[in-house]
């Protein structure tokens, strides 16, 4: 006599299509980026207005909206809020956690953008894409690093600063393909 093990699958329906517990943990992970980041932001500027937390628990209300341009908007409104609130030309070591936080909340929009609400995500994939988050969070280390030495050097920081972002940028872009480039014949 066999027994067969019966996976259940959990699913919460809020309004309009289910929402498997991959999914609502993905937006729990987005929310908490955007958490770390204004807590971040908070105290890169100094503080700022008790509104500005509200936007943490945006990534909840707009879950129905992840697969749009909603998340893309939401992250270069808090991005725009750092370059607003914090003093021009500083550098603040919260960056560093400021950009795991973006990191992990782009990560979570995007996966949770990436399959049906009621999917239920494989552990393999969730722990792929964490170890890809972890390296482009990881990434923000020598980048950070570089801009904090050219803090007293202001008059090359701007553009060593310009070409050392871009170059992380491309680097990161080239390490978390997910294809591998065409060969050309």
């Amino acid at each position: 006599m066999t027994s067969r093990t019966r996976h259940s699958r959990w699913t919460l329906l809020l309004g309009g299509p289910e929402w498997s517990t991959s999914q609502l943990g993905l937006a729990v992970a987005h929310v908490l980026g955007a958490l770390v980041y204004l807590v971040c932001l908070s105290r890169a500027s100094g503080g700022f207005a008790g509104l500005y937390w509200v936007l943490a628990a945006v990534p909840l209300f707009t879950l129905s909206w992840s697969g749009s341009a909603l998340p893309l908007a939401y992250w270069g409104l808090l991005l725009f809020g750092w370059f607003t609130l914090t003093p021009e030309g500083s550098f603040s070591w919260w960056s560093l956690p400021a950009a795991a936080g973006v990191a992990v909340g782009h990560a979570a929009a995007a996966l949770g953008a990436s399959v049906p609400p009621a999917t239920q995500l494989a552990g393999r994939e969730l722990l792929r894409w964490a170890r890809m988050t972890g390296l482009a969070a990881a990434a923000a280390l020598p980048v950070g690093a570089l801009a904090g030495l050219l803090v007293d050097h202001r008059a090359f920081a701007g553009s060593a600063a310009l070409v050392i972002g871009l170059a992380g940028l491309a680097a990161g872009v080239l390490l978390l393909r997910t294809e591998p480039p065409a060969e050309h014949d």
